[in-house]
């Protein structure tokens, strides 16, 4: 487990770490540095620290090995936006407002970069896609937002890379500094160079086979681009280090349950994903519980012993790294909202009822999935059925369990403050979006 006195850091000297770099300007700071990672649309179970043995992704399997690493994390949407919002807030998709893409995040939200920026941080972030332009306000707290695409509405992972290692590198060692780089490679289309698609391509893959095949090679090229990125931590002086923050905003569905994409549900290959803590005073180390991403921000200003300053739903981590310290809670699911119009044509393609609100909650080795309006209800014992291939639902044995899910969940719905949230969205939003393949 993690080996940590309080306050996290204070212990640290100076000349931690050794550099390769510029020479330090002023004196060191004794507060460290923080790297938050987001891969766009990444499958845990594609990486290697994670199972996977296709070898895709060595660079992240290496860092993970030397981190503190949760095998069980979920993100709270299957789609961009409303995670990534939770991911920095510490808030419920109801909580925070923004309930799909292309929704402003308010400015009376409170952000993990806005409290570092409080606190004395320089702040960056180098994004790669048109979900998280700056215009819908996931900036809030970065003094410098840098979304350079070089396709129409995104970015290839490496140039993204290069760009946060560039400003990395010209920080001084007298200043904390906080970046988050977001990477879209796994998203579809993909556009990787054929050299990291071309190794898993066959001139007979066509439709969802091809998209399987690409997507390996996006992942591959994806985590091609980590060196880069990591490599330009090293040229920091700060006596302090810097912490890595890692995680995905959500999978993917290659057919499985009968769909196809993201945004529509909430399955094990849609909400489960990577989450890795990287420190040099951090002792490797790997968890089971479930965890979710609504405490990614709380968990990293503790890490880093600095004050949150207001009330999140959101806890810190660190107490689930101990030995009987803290009891795992209920991990609660929202899906994203779907346009009235829009229902019955993703219904036609992809056989997925989107309709009315669709929530999951895990518990106790279970999973409950409810969409009231669609008339959907699944029951899933995840510890004997992973794979969610056996909807318990209706069978009578498991009626107490499903009652106490169908309990909890009603009790963390009452719970959440709705957050009024507008979600008209322009014409010009909603046809970039939907380049990007994300319907109403």
């Amino acid at each position: 487990m993690i080996n940590i006195s309080k306050p996290f850091f204070t212990l640290l000297c100076c000349g931690m770490l050794a550099s390769c770099g510029k020479p330090p300007v002023g004196p060191p700071t004794v507060q460290p540095n923080l790297l938050m990672v987001t891969f766009d649309t990444l499958r845990a179970d594609h990486l290697g620290a994670y199972g996977s043995d296709a070898g895709l992704t060595p660079n992240f399997d290496a860092l993970a090995a030397r981190s503190v690493m949760f095998d069980n994390a979920y993100a709270v949407s299957s789609t961009t936006s409303p995670s990534h919002a939770t991911i920095f807030s510490g808030l419920y998709p109801n909580e925070h407002g923004v309930l799909k893409n292309g929704v402003v995040l308010s400015q009376d939200v409170t952000t993990v970069a806005e409290v570092l920026r409080d606190n004395g941080y320089s702040t960056a972030a180098f994004v790669s896609s048109y979900a998280v332009h700056q215009q819908f306000d996931l900036g809030q707290g970065f003094d410098l937002y840098d979304q350079d695409f070089n396709f129409p509405r995104r970015r290839l992972g490496v140039l993204t890379a290069e760009a946060a290692s560039e400003w990395i590198s010209d920080q001084p060692n007298d200043k904390p500094w906080c970046v988050w780089v977001h990477f879209m490679d796994p998203h579809n289309p993909y556009r990787q160079p054929a050299e990291y698609l071309d190794p898993y391509i066959t001139q007979e893959l066509e439709g969802n086979d091809l998209d399987m095949a690409s997507y390996k090679g996006a992942v591959a090229y994806m985590d091609s681009a980590l060196p880069t990125l990591l490599g330009s931590i090293d040229t920091q002086q700060a006596a302090a280090g810097t912490l890595m923050a890692i995680t995905a905003d959500h999978g993917e569905l290659f057919g499985e349950h009968g769909h196809f994409g993201h945004g529509t549900g909430l399955y094990q290959d849609l909400v489960r994903v990577p989450l890795i803590f990287n420190h040099s005073t951090l002792q490797a180390s790997r968890f089971t519980k479930n965890v979710g991403l609504i405490d990614f921000a709380p968990t990293v200003l503790d890490l880093l012993n600095i004050k949150f300053g207001v009330e999140v739903s959101g806890i810190s981590l660190l107490p689930f790294t101990g030995e009987g310290v803290a009891t795992a809670r209920p991990l609660f699911m929202q899906r994203r909202i779907f346009d009235e119009e829009s229902i019955a044509p993703i219904f036609e393609k992809i056989g997925a009822n989107v309709q009315g609100p669709q929530w999951s909650i895990i518990d106790g080795g279970y999973k409950l999935i409810m969409a009231p309006d669609a008339g959907e209800i699944e029951l899933y014992h995840l510890i004997v059925d992973p794979d969610e291939l056996t909807n318990l639902a209706d069978v009578e044995s498991e009626a107490n369990q499903l009652r106490r899910m169908q309990k909890l969940l009603s009790g963390m719905l009452e719970a959440q403050t709705l957050r009024a949230s507008i979600t008209d969205l322009s014409p010009e939003v909603l046809q970039n979006l939907e380049q990007l393949g994300y319907a109403k």
